[in-house]
């Protein structure tokens, strides 16, 4: 009885080792996750241009006082974030606007599309 429980695991040995292999040979060729692409300054200032809120916001607050525009403190992104939210994003001559004249906007990368989208734009 004893050498046929040693046969059993002398056997399964080669297969565990086998299964073991395989496990790693196919994690390590599997493609890395792709990382989130940083949301640079100029691609932000795009997607505030093609988004008709923001468009139609900044026309806005430009009658009001033409010194104002949009201004984004973009965050370290060193971590890969699929999503960024900013909070008064409008400047006047160089200081925060007056609060009736103040928006959000929420960035948000869409990794199917490959690119960063304006999710919401609060004014």
């Amino acid at each position: 009885m004893m050498l046929r429980c040693n046969a059993v695991t002398k056997t399964n040995s080669p297969i565990k080792a086998g299964a073991v292999a395989c496990c790693v040979l196919l994690t390590a060729c599997t493609p890395p996750k792709p990382t989130t692409p940083p949301l640079t300054p100029g691609t932000a200032a795009e997607l505030l241009q093609l988004n008709s809120k923001a468009k139609t916001w900044l026309t806005h607050i430009k009658k009001e006082d033409a010194s104002c525009d949009y201004k984004l403190d973009m965050p370290e992104q060193a971590s890969h974030p699929t999503t960024i939210d900013f909070d008064h994003i409008v400047v006047c001559g160089g200081r925060p606007s007056p609060k009736a004249l103040d928006a959000s906007v929420s960035f948000a990368y869409d990794g199917n599309a490959g690119h960063w989208v304006i999710t919401r734009f609060l004014s």
